[in-house]
């Protein structure tokens, strides 16, 4: 081989040498007592976090639902009779009787 070649991976060598040994260091604490609990640990802040924003989603999910029954129960009671019938409104026609006369 060349050797500059040989130069250029015993380099690169050299600089990657520092973050091989730290994961192979990581990945044997990770295997003991105090690395599982580390990891437990990290864990529990990634699912709290989680948490959080799920909480936020279901509370919106709360409030629409509470809508909607709103809405069901006017709408049952519409049916039944119970509640004073609504008349729509209509557009009123131009030209007609009814209109208001507006100021000048």
């Amino acid at each position: 081989m060349n050797e500059q070649v040989i130069f250029w991976l015993q380099r690169a060598a050299y600089q990657l040498l520092p973050y091989l040994t730290a994961a192979a260091g990581i990945t044997l604490i990770s295997f003991t007592p105090i690395g599982r609990a580390v990891v437990s640990w990290l864990k529990g802040h990634v699912n709290r976090g989680r948490a959080a924003e799920l909480a936020g989603e279901l509370e919106q999910v709360r409030e629409e639902l509470g809508q909607v029954q709103e809405r069901l129960d006017f709408t049952e009671r519409q049916l039944s009779g119970r509640a004073p019938r609504v008349d729509p409104i209509t557009p009123r026609q131009v030209g007609s009787e009814s209109r208001v006369p507006t100021p000048v």
